[in-house]
């Protein structure tokens, strides 16, 4: 009997033993992934995107490793939804606004012309029904998306132009590099918009293949050396007022995780979207003082053109709304917010 009750608790200690060293060797297990950023490497999104990164392998003890690279590097710029759902990229992150071929409400999510300010709108993304409303949008597609997890914006540059702007009459014919609705509208004043990966503007504005660009906040501009690229620089929130930037997971990856490791992932990548929204402002500060500097005008938008812009802007979502139920459905989440929550908060 003795004999038989050593053999039993010999039996348990090898069990738990083998029990222990599965579990250990689960915690230590290293998970590598590739992604890529929509920008080159040194702009400042493509750096948020890493430190973002770094952020969650330091929390990891070394489980987690982050390889970011820039953008187009694995695979096409502007085009990192369809990289991350195909598995050809474990993460990214990206515009909505690209997207907007398929799905006409995918630019709101990024930035609504006359719409929000930035913690306004991220508040909506979060806790208001805007996350609820991009699952739904990208149903069926292989991706996780973090809610809260990404880059919130300043407003950004109207646009960059070789020509000086006075009226509405100044924007027919000027081609000009934009995307998602703000594109649309200037379509709608008599410009001619196209969109270009952000790498191609400096040439684009060099060889005369386009006449105007927006690309983002000043510090973003600075950083990719586009002071050599245009003479006058238009301030206005009215098309860009902020901008909402999604880092996102490849979803088979993503359930290869232990827990743990989610929670590490979303807690580092959550930050980001504070502290980058606090450094970009005192970065376009900085960047608009260089600006001025190398020689560029730094004007605010005629007020003639910002009204027709914004009139524009609301006709073009009330067609929007009536051609497309989900937009109208977006819409009308994304006004409602604004409107609840600005009649306790009014705006100074």
């Amino acid at each position: 009997m003795k004999k038989l009750w050593v053999v039993v608790v010999l039996v348990c200690f090898v069990v738990t033993a083998l029990s222990l060293s599965t579990v250990y060797a689960q915690d230590k297990k290293v998970f590598t992934f590739n992604g890529q950023s929509r920008m080159p490497s040194g702009n400042v999104f493509f750096e948020s995107l890493v430190r973002a990164c770094k952020r969650a392998e330091a929390a990891s003890g070394g489980r987690l490793v982050f390889k970011v690279h820039p953008a187009g590097a694995i695979y096409a710029a502007t085009k990192e939804l369809d990289g991350v759902h195909r598995g050809v990229l474990d993460f990214a992150d990206t515009c909505y606004m690209y997207y907007r071929d398929r799905w006409p409400a995918a630019p709101i999510f990024t930035a609504k012309p006359g719409g929000m300010s930035p913690m306004e709108a991220l508040a909506w993304v979060i806790e208001g029904g805007g996350h609820e409303l991009i699952l739904e949008m990208l149903k069926g597609y292989n991706v996780k998306i973090i809610n809260g997890a990404g880059q919130m914006a300043p407003p950004e540059i109207f646009l960059t132009t070789n020509k000086l702007l006075n009226t509405v009459a100044d924007l027919k014919g000027l081609r000009i590099r934009s995307a998602g609705d703000g594109a649309a509208i200037l379509n709608r004043l008599g410009a001619a918009c196209t969109l270009l990966p952000v790498g191609e503007v400096f040439e684009a504005m060099h060889r005369g293949v386009i006449d105007a660009y927006e690309v983002a906040s000043p510090a973003v501009n600075w950083t990719m050396g586009l002071q050599e690229a245009g003479k006058y620089i238009y301030l206005s929130p009215v098309r860009h007022p902020y901008e909402w930037n999604p880092f996102f997971f490849n979803k088979k990856k993503w359930e290869e995780l232990t827990e743990d490791l989610k929670n590490i992932i979303e807690a580092a990548w959550r930050e980001e979207a504070y502290f980058y929204y606090a450094r970009a402002i005192m970065a376009d500060i900085d960047a608009l003082e260089k600006f001025r500097k190398a020689g560029i005008q730094v004007l605010p938008l005629p007020k003639e053109i910002e009204d027709a812009f914004l009139k524009e802007a609301d006709a073009y979502y009330a067609e929007q709304a009536k051609q497309d139920p989900f937009t109208a459905k977006v819409l009308e989440s994304y006004n409602k917010f604004k409107e609840t929550f600005r009649s306790i908060w009014p705006r100074p």
